[in-house]
């Protein structure tokens, strides 16, 4: 299995990428890793040459993932999509290298209460904290939306939240 990850030096996507090349259950798992200046990275791929691939690219640009997705399984993405302004470039770019290679899952990683499911004191300061208070129409909100109806057009959407 070939699997894409999106921002790839994040902590999270660090944290992955260890395990997966490290724990004997993943041993038939390869990783393609999308990242501006991939270098950052190339001490993984001396280790792992065979089943590390660094590409670089950012997940704003739509053809730096579509391609980066080209031969892959499934899509990891390492990053919470507050594209605001954008209106979820990033989100959209996944569903649209999704969609042109015919990957059929995807997993998004997003903010913790983006449906405000964090109770007591903690849970208050995340909504201030993160989304002045509401998190409805947020960006992270949208983009777990977005792919949420993509089973619509045939992914199978897995959210982590962290």
């Amino acid at each position: 299995m070939k699997l894409l990850i999106l921002a790839a030096n994040g902590q999270i996507a660090r944290i992955v990428e260890e395990r997966i090349l490290t724990e004997d259950k993943f041993k038939d798992v390869d990783l393609v890793l999308l990242l501006r200046r991939a270098s950052r990275l190339q001490s993984l791929k001396d280790r792992y040459p065979d089943r590390v691939t660094l590409v670089d690219g950012d997940i704003n640009n739509k053809q730096d993932v579509v391609d980066a997705a080209k031969g892959c399984d499934m899509i990891f993405s390492a990053v919470v999509d507050h594209d605001d302004a954008g209106n979820n470039r990033p989100t959209k770019n996944i569903i649209a290298a999704a969609e042109a290679n015919k990957i059929s899952r995807v997993i998004e990683t997003s903010l913790l209460g983006i449906y405000n499911e964090v109770p007591g004191k903690f849970g208050k300061w995340n909504r201030d904290f993160c989304f002045g208070g509401n998190p409805e129409g947020s960006a992270p909100v949208n983009a777990d939306q977005l792919l949420a109806a993509g089973t619509a057009w045939g992914l199978l959407t897995q959210i982590l939240t962290v």
